[in-house]
């Protein structure tokens, strides 16, 4: 127990996957973040009887489930096991370094399962101020990876929903040397809608910033036993968005918002190598089928820039996946 105020760098975070969903596993590699939310939430029951005074007269525990985000700079030695616990069907080609390709599937609640090509469920351990909490249960309700546009960093929050928490055993962290996507390592390239875009067409340079994000619309649910903490979480309609700020050249993209035209789009951050194929490691963030669903081009001021603000949202495609998410990695899932 800490006698002393502490600051958050003296913490850490660690993440395992489950063998069985909701069972706590030790960390099997930590993570370095920029910051965490990671809660208990819980309504507490009040009684309003009646009892000649105006106020609540008993309070009991209720059900209660974890949620929170965590924000970090994008690395491919951790981000794969956070997009493992996602909605998703992985793939893994390779020997070394491995290609992970994550596209969406319609799973109903999240799970754990062995081996490379099945989604799982995380223990997430994170320790404060020298106290440990342990949350088991763990999967993504959702992601958003962002090119920084102060920094050109490639950022991400993940939207965290857990069945359970408690006090768990000091965890020995361990780390290794970062690998982060810098402003020299991003390519955007855009192609019309298809299952498979070729996105041949060069390097589109006119995006200030790009944000890929995905929402599950989870739910934490209860059902009666003897237990508090949640039974499952739920997955409901999948959101899939990329929005960006773009220079305001031609009509052309206001021209499909208004028409409702489909396109694709591509991003990737890459450490060496013009492809995901030639570099050491990478991420793509693809959406093979969006359509603008907002664009705005104002005029703001006399010394400001002409630029689109778009939100596009993403549709599933015929013979193809709405989007897909690859990571090139070292870091063997097995």
């Amino acid at each position: 127990m800490a006698t002393t105020p502490g600051l958050g760098g003296g913490g850490s975070v660690g993440v395992a996957f489950e063998t069985t969903m909701g069972t706590y596993e030790a960390p099997d590699v930590f993570v370095p973040i920029l910051s965490e939310s990671l809660e208990y939430t819980e309504d507490k029951y009040l009684s309003e009887q009646i009892r000649q005074q105006s106020i609540h007269t008993e309070a009991k525990p209720s059900y209660y489930h974890v949620e929170g985000d965590i924000e970090l700079e994008v690395d491919p030695n951790n981000i794969l096991y956070f997009l493992y616990a996602t909605r998703h069907t992985p793939t893994k080609t390779g020997v070394g370094p491995f290609t992970y390709k994550f596209v969406p599937n319609s799973a109903g609640t999240g799970a754990t399962a062995a081996g490379p090509t099945t989604s799982k469920t995380l223990s997430i351990t994170i320790v404060r101020n020298g106290e440990v909490f342990g949350y088991t249960g763990c999967v993504l309700s959702g992601f958003e990876f962002s090119v920084n546009t102060d920094t050109g960093i490639l950022m991400a929050t993940l939207n965290i929903m857990g069945l359970a928490e408690g006090e768990e055993a000091d965890p020995t962290e361990v780390w290794i040397a970062p690998v982060l996507y810098g402003a020299d390592a991003h390519r955007i390239y855009l192609d019309a809608a298809g299952a498979t875009p070729a996105f041949a067409g060069g390097v589109d340079v006119n995006h200030n910033g790009f944000t890929f994000g995905v929402n599950f619309n989870p739910t934490a649910e209860n059902r009666v036993r003897s237990d508090r903490s949640a039974s499952y979480i739920a997955y409901h309609i999948t959101e899939g968005t990329v929005s960006a700020d773009i220079d305001f050249l031609t009509r052309d993209d206001y021209d499909n918002f208004v028409s409702t035209n489909k396109r694709a789009i591509r991003m990737e951050s890459l450490n060496g190598g013009a492809t995901l194929a030639a570099a050491t490691d990478g991420v793509r963030l693809q959406a093979n089928n969006y359509f603008f669903n907002s664009y705005a081009a104002p005029l703001e001021g006399m010394g400001d820039l002409v630029a689109a603000d778009t939100e596009g949202r993403m549709l599933g495609i015929t013979g193809g996946d709405a989007y897909e998410v690859h990571v090139k990695s070292a870091v063997a899932i097995t």
